[in-house]
């Protein structure tokens, strides 16, 4: 057998073999979850309540709703695919510097929130969260803060009911467009079972929307945000932020001014 086609089969074996592992890991690498038992006590130096929501399936889900006097509005927020609400707690607590509550939870396998990773699922769940926002404040004040993957259930709320704006830090277009990003060679799509497609919400939104995403964010490309906003560009802003990358946005100038604006 010639050497080449030795070459290419070894090579077809290594791609196929860290296919599978990838497939079987998965979880763990779209999801980077922290548990907490449901008898954890929070403990923050802002004002928070705290709420148990429960879903058809009989799963219970954690959020806090951190809360300051006389709020201009309400921030309902979504955090990214790692952590638990304690862990995004400091995002909550730079908002209410604004003047704003923030309502954050957690998903399904995060933190106090029961259930397993499921996407419809959790994207039902986000609906829930939203409709829950919309009894205690009127939709107009409604802020829909969506960071990384948690862009994908910020514009899918958002698609589907009418709050006064959305807000996406370094979004995903899709778990499939940064999976490639990452990992070019293999059958990405072939392998994957979470989808989250910002892009497929994104054209029904109605309300104006604001893109954040650092030039070097290495997780996601400062390219999705672009594709995304290309969608709705008439009712949107994009901020490529040349010295950001996916972690430290909120320590940028462009990041803070603007965000100062667009909540006053």
């Amino acid at each position: 057998m010639p050497f080449w086609i030795i070459l290419l089969l070894v090579i077809i074996f290594i791609l196929l073999t860290i296919s599978i592992v990838l497939y079987f890991i998965q979880d763990g690498m779209v999801f980077h979850a922290e548990k907490l038992p449901a008898n954890h006590k929070f403990y923050f130096q802002n004002k928070f309540e705290e709420f148990h929501l429960k879903t058809e399936d009989g799963e219970s889900l954690n959020g806090l709703l951190f809360k300051v006097h006389n709020p201009k509005g309400v921030v309902l927020f979504f955090h990214n695919h790692s952590g638990n609400i304690e862990h995004w707690s400091r995002s909550a607590i730079f908002i209410n510097s604004l003047n704003y509550d923030v309502l954050m939870m957690d998903y399904r396998g995060f933190g106090k929130s029961t259930g397993g990773f499921n996407e419809q699922l959790m994207l039902k769940d986000s609906l829930l969260w939203y409709n829950f926002t919309k009894k205690l404040y009127n939709e107009n004040t409604i802020t829909v803060y969506g960071r990384g993957l948690g862009a994908a259930f910020a514009t899918y709320v958002t698609s589907k009911n009418n709050p006064k704006q959305l807000v996406l830090e370094a979004p995903i277009y899709s778990v499939y467009d940064t999976a490639k990003s990452h990992y070019p060679y293999l059958p990405t799509k072939l392998i994957l079972k979470y989808k989250f497609e910002t892009y497929k919400y994104i054209g029904k939104v109605k309300c104006k929307t604001y893109f954040f995403h650092g030039i070097k964010d290495d997780l996601v490309p400062y390219a999705s945000s672009e594709k995304l906003h290309e969608i709705i560009k008439d009712i949107s802003e994009l901020y490529l932020i040349p010295e950001g990358n996916h972690y430290d946005l909120i320590n940028t100038s462009i990041f803070l001014n603007k965000i100062k604006e667009i909540t006053q």
